[in-house]
């Protein structure tokens, strides 16, 4: 009879262990899923850059004509400026009132002094310019290395979901393969226990 209770009690024993390895489950994670959502984040990523080199060509296009416009306008200007000067002195010498060519002197200067608030106008709107193409440039470096960054998470998101699945398979290879050698023990015992019982017998 104690033979019977100690073969029940390995018995009780070895299942223990058999269920006990067997409910050691990993957490389920369905990596077809998390491969889609990375795809779908990849074209989202993709989308939006092809939208946003659209709308910097667009901006540099615009840019580069009102840079070409404001050239030629620059240039014009400078023109008239020089045949306004000319016109001046022209105008002033054929004065022959001193009264009135004092007067015209003093529009003449008048003129002149809008004229170089009109030029110091100019130079700070193109210094603004200047600076906003400078930010621009400093944007689009940061954006250039932000997409980059981007892509190489992605790469090592699909990698680890390549590994995680790889991991999965080798996890539930081994879990069959505890579960044979623990069917295999569980028999293995039975048997040693009843030739045991039989021996004592």
């Amino acid at each position: 009879m104690k033979q019977l209770f100690s073969a029940f009690i390995i018995g009780i024993i070895v299942c223990f262990i058999a269920v006990k390895s067997c409910n050691d489950k990993p957490q389920q994670v369905n990596v077809k899923e998390v491969k889609k959502e990375i795809k779908t984040s990849s074209n989202l990523v993709e989308m939006l850059h092809q939208n946003y080199q659209k709308a910097k060509l667009e901006f540099n296009k615009i840019a580069d004509s009102l840079k070409t416009e404001n050239k030629k306008l620059s240039v014009k200007l400078q023109n008239t400026r020089a045949l306004l000067k000319k016109q001046q002195m022209l105008v002033a010498s054929n004065i022959p009132c001193d009264t009135l060519r004092r007067e015209v002197l003093v529009l003449n200067g008048l003129s002149n002094m809008q004229d170089s608030l009109c030029n110091v106008s100019i130079s700070s709107l193109n210094q603004a310019v200047a600076i906003k193409d400078s930010q621009l440039v400093i944007c689009n470096r940061n954006y250039e290395s932000m997409y980059d960054l981007q892509k190489e998470n992605q790469q090592r998101q699909m990698q680890l979901a390549n590994d995680l699945n790889t991991a999965l398979k080798a996890n539930r290879k081994k879990r069959f393969e505890n579960k044979a050698l623990t069917c295999g023990l569980m028999i293995m015992t039975g048997i040693t226990t009843s030739l045991f019982i039989k021996s004592q017998q």
